[in-house]
C-alpha cells in the first residue's frame, strides 16, 4: 500500500514538473542521422540489460558519441569498450519516491544530448523522468503506460522475448 502511494505521489510530482514541456514534431529520419551525442538509459531488468548491448554496438559503429546511464554496480557488466562512457548512479541518488535526486539530475543537465534512448521495456518513472530533464529534442522509448507523455518516438517492446524486443528496437532505429 505504501509503495502504491509513493508511486502515485512520484507520478504527480513528475507530471507537475513536465506539464509545460512539449514534444516538438520532428523528421526523425534526418534528425537521427544528424544526431551526434546520445544518452542511453540502460534497462533496470537484468535480462534486458544484457540483451540491449547490441544497440550500444550499433550506435558506436555509427560513430555516435555515447553516454550510458546505469546503476553504479552494473557499470562493470558493460562490455569493456563502453565502461568509460558510463555514468553510474548510486542508490543514494535515488529518492524515497524512486525518482532521481536533484544531485543526479543536475549532473546530467550539465551535458547536452541530441538523443535520449530509454531501453526500459517496463514502466520505470525514474528513467522516464531522466529522459525528460536532460536537454534533448529526441526522446526514444518503448511503448508502455503513459509513454507518449515522455517520449516523442515509441517502439513496440511487448514481445515476451527480450531479445526479439531489442532486435525490433534496433531495426526501427536502423531505418533512419
Amino acid at each position: 500500500m505504501i509503495e502504491l502511494i509513493k508511486k502515485k505521489t512520484a507520478e504527480i510530482i513528475v507530471s507537475g514538473k513536465l506539464k509545460h514541456q512539449k514534444n516538438p514534431e520532428l523528421s526523425f529520419s534526418s534528425a537521427l542521422k544528424k544526431s551526434f551525442s546520445f544518452l542511453v538509459l540502460m534497462p533496470a531488468d537484468e535480462k534486458d540489460y544484457r540483451e540491449s548491448f547490441e544497440i550500444l554496438d550499433y550506435l558506436d559503429n555509427q560513430g555516435k558519441t555515447l553516454t550510458i546511464l546505469t546503476n553504479d554496480f552494473r557499470v562493470s557488466l558493460l562490455p569493456a569498450k563502453f565502461r568509460n562512457k558510463a555514468i553510474g548512479f548510486a542508490i543514494t541518488e535515488v529518492s524515497k519516491l524512486n525518482l532521481p535526486t536533484h544531485k543526479l539530475t543536475e549532473r546530467l543537465q550539465e551535458k547536452l544530448f541530441d538523443v535520449v534512448i530509454d531501453l526500459n521495456r517496463e514502466e520505470n518513472l525514474f528513467y522516464s523522468y531522466i529522459a525528460n530533464v536532460v536537454k534533448s529534442k529526441i526522446r526514444i522509448g518503448f511503448k508502455k503506460r503513459k509513454a507518449d507523455s515522455y517520449y516523442n518516438f515509441l517502439v513496440d517492446g511487448s514481445d515476451n522475448d527480450s531479445a526479439k524486443s531489442y532486435n525490433n528496437f534496433l531495426n526501427c532505429i536502423k531505418m533512419f
